[in-house]
């Protein structure tokens, strides 16, 4: 009986290590991911000037505990607008140059930045929006005092990753010109579940609850509060969300829950695409269909934002 119960507990404390191995190293994937430099970034996108923007002027600003890295772009053409646009995954302010386009004819300043841990941004970690929607607080403070312009008069415009801190950065700033997601993720724990099944198969659903918990105490946050689905009912600004139908990353149904959470007297759209585009292309596959989404949006929904400027 003793043996049987030291062979049973050997066995256990075997199977405890290989849990606690396979979270530390899902956990690694989850807040220590690989993110692209800003010249594999630039190789991929291209430069301001391939997308009608003059030389930008580089800046940083101070957020909490990191220095985020970034782009200004002072519009010439107007002073009554502005965006931040904020990008995906491993990505850059690169990666967000293909939206400059929707907005730099209106007349609006432009701010781009690395979130933390991305480019040319300080950070150890990514944490989904945990922190990052307090560096896009920093950052709209920024951009007030610089422009001069108020929270009403600017957008915040999100893709993916980014997409998810500015919906989750939306309740703090009520009076915002509208947040703009696409593509976004509804809440941490469900797209690493999602991820992890596509990625490694579905044996890997016993690491998440381990993976994420490690995460947590590896990057200093709480994964359960990562959720855009649990700031939709808190937002007062105007939504636009954008999703490709045949997103199989990030899939669908993520952006059909943030929407259907959002509050019922908001004034929104949820455009699912339907020109066959891979996870966050849409714009990259027919700019001008969703450029006449997006403006369609502003007339409805925020009119008073900007003013397209006549060819």
């Amino acid at each position: 009986m003793k043996k049987a119960l030291a062979i049973a507990a050997v066995l256990l404390a075997v199977l405890a290590v290989i849990y606690l191995a396979g979270s530390w190293y899902f956990s690694g994937l989850v807040v220590k991911f690989n993110a692209q430099s800003l010249e594999q970034q630039q190789a991929r996108h291209g430069t301001p000037a391939d997308y009608g923007l003059p030389a930008p002027e580089e800046v940083t600003i101070p957020g909490e505990g990191v220095t985020l890295a970034g782009w200004f772009f002072d519009n010439p053409a107007g002073d009554d607008c502005g965006a931040i646009l904020l990008h995906g995954i491993t990505g850059s302010r690169y990666g967000m140059l293909k939206y400059a386009p929707l907005f730099w004819s209106r007349g609006c300043d432009l701010l781009f930045y690395d979130h933390r841990y991305h480019g040319g941004s300080t950070g150890d970690y990514g944490t989904y929006g945990y922190y990052e929607k307090l560096d896009a607080l920093d950052a709209l403070a920024w951009f007030e005092q610089r422009t001069g312009l108020q929270p009403g008069q600017i957008g915040l415009l999100g893709e993916s990753y980014g997409a998810a801190t500015a919906l989750q950065t939306a309740p703090a700033v009520p009076e915002l010109a509208f947040i703009a997601a696409d593509s976004s993720y509804e809440d941490l724990k469900t797209i690493i579940k999602e991820q992890a099944t596509q990625q490694f198969g579905r044996w890997t659903q016993l690491f998440v609850p381990g993976a994420l918990a490690i995460s947590g105490l590896r990057a200093s946050f709480a994964p359960s509060q990562v959720s855009p689905l649990l700031a939709a009912p808190q937002i007062a600004a105007p939504v636009f969300l954008s999703h490709s139908a045949t997103d199989e990353f990030t899939l669908p149904h993520h952006s059909q829950d943030i929407a259907a959470n959002l509050p019922a007297t908001l004034c929104h759209r949820l455009n699912l695409t339907d020109w066959g585009s891979r996870h966050a292309h849409s714009i990259d596959d027919n700019f001008a269909a969703y450029q006449a989404q997006f403006d369609e949006f502003l007339s409805t929904c925020a009119s008073s934002f900007g003013q397209v400027s006549p060819p």
